[in-house]
């Protein structure tokens, strides 16, 4: 599931710079902005089928991907 979460990363944000380090800030760095956080967002949605409001997806808690795993391991518990 890790490798999955982190293909959808590297799909959208179109490297894989940040499988080098996954604690990596991916704002910080530049691999995400604000649009490329949306398509993730979605992208992850229909990978996984899960729901992961905007609204709850704080960039402190969604900045690397090690926390964007988390997450979604999150929401997948929900179901």
């Amino acid at each position: 599931m890790e490798n999955e979460v982190f293909d959808v990363i590297e799909r959208v944000a179109e490297t894989d710079e940040f499988r080098e380090n996954l604690n990596m800030d991916l704002f910080g760095e530049a691999i995400l902005d604000s649009m490329k956080a949306i398509m993730l967002i979605v992208e992850l949605e229909g990978t996984f089928d899960i729901t992961l409001p905007p609204s709850e997806m704080d960039r402190e808690n969604w900045n690397t991907a090690n926390k964007i795993v988390l997450r979604v391991k999150e929401k997948l518990n929900e179901k």
